[in-house]
């Protein structure tokens, strides 16, 4: 039984047997990958951060963090600015927005209307979407005032199982790591989940000398109190080398040094050979 303003709930039976069911394939999808070593850096995280599919009176998970709440426009604002002049109105960027690459790559939730003066502010070249829903037809018109290219690559969510697929994490991450496409923002629908597995790909695998505790700790801050263990296991096993060409290309990575330990020409000089008078 649960209290609620002073009087008795019954506890959902069903809620509870869905959710422990959720947990147990999500702990056996850990093991069966190898990564529920205690000694590793996501068993540790796990024991200090709290997940969604991941409960902290878990075995796995000791601490929890407090919950935050996503910032929201109030319904006045909102009526209040769309009554001002454009120079007197608040440029309100969307929710969970952050610079990944200052100047250059940009992640936040699904644009809407109120967010497109601040938008503009960031000069933005490109907008990948990494849900698969039809774009809403007033951020259609918003690209296209604005001479922005749009990309969408359908990023499923990792909800009991990893559902990501290999070839389309390796597509957006070939739409962020092309330069021509900068500035560019990357979302999804509340900029946490999936944008956070993409950003969280690219600092694993192209950000020399990230750590992966850190990864993890950003992924935090914008998908707490909904972190998904699952989408940090995505990160740690992503092979990056199936971009590893395309940071090269564009200068994300250095190309490797030529190798020194060719063989010697046994002759010391080559010589000239002239014809014969």
């Amino acid at each position: 039984m649960s209290i609620t303003n002073g009087q008795s709930e019954p506890v959902n039976d069903e809620g509870k047997r869905r959710g422990g069911l959720l947990i147990e394939s999500v702990t056996t999808l850990i093991r069966a990958l190898g990564l529920s070593d205690t000694a590793s850096d996501l068993s540790k995280h796990v024991a200090q951060k709290e997940h969604e599919d991941m409960p902290s009176n878990h075995p796995l998970g000791a601490l929890s963090t407090p919950p935050t709440v996503d910032g929201v426009l109030p319904t006045v604002a909102r009526d209040f600015a769309s009554k001002c002049p454009p120079r007197l109105r608040a440029l309100v960027p969307p929710t969970n927005f952050g610079a990944v690459v200052p100047g250059s790559v940009f992640r936040s939730s699904y644009p809407l209307e109120e967010n497109f003066d601040f938008l503009k502010t960031l000069k933005l070249k490109t907008i990948l979407t990494l849900v698969p829903e039809p774009i809403p037809d007033a951020n259609l018109a918003f690209m296209k005032e604005n001479g922005i290219q749009h990309f969408q690559v359908h990023i499923p969510a990792n909800k009991g199982e990893i559902s990501i697929p290999t070839c389309q994490m390796t597509k957006a991450l070939g739409v962020v790591l092309d330069r021509s496409n900068h500035p560019i923002l990357i979302h999804c629908n509340k900029g946490k989940h999936r944008t956070g597995c993409v950003v969280g790909c690219i600092q694993t695998n192209i950000f020399a000398g990230e750590e992966l505790h850190n990864v993890f700790d950003e992924y935090h801050t914008y998908a707490d109190p909904k972190a998904r263990i699952l989408d940090e296991c995505f990160m740690e096993i992503f092979d990056g080398r199936t971009v590893l060409w395309m940071a090269r290309r564009y200068n994300w990575i250095p190309l490797p040094a030529p190798e020194s330990n060719a063989p010697t020409s046994p002759v010391p000089t080559l010589g000239v050979v002239r014809p014969r008078a």
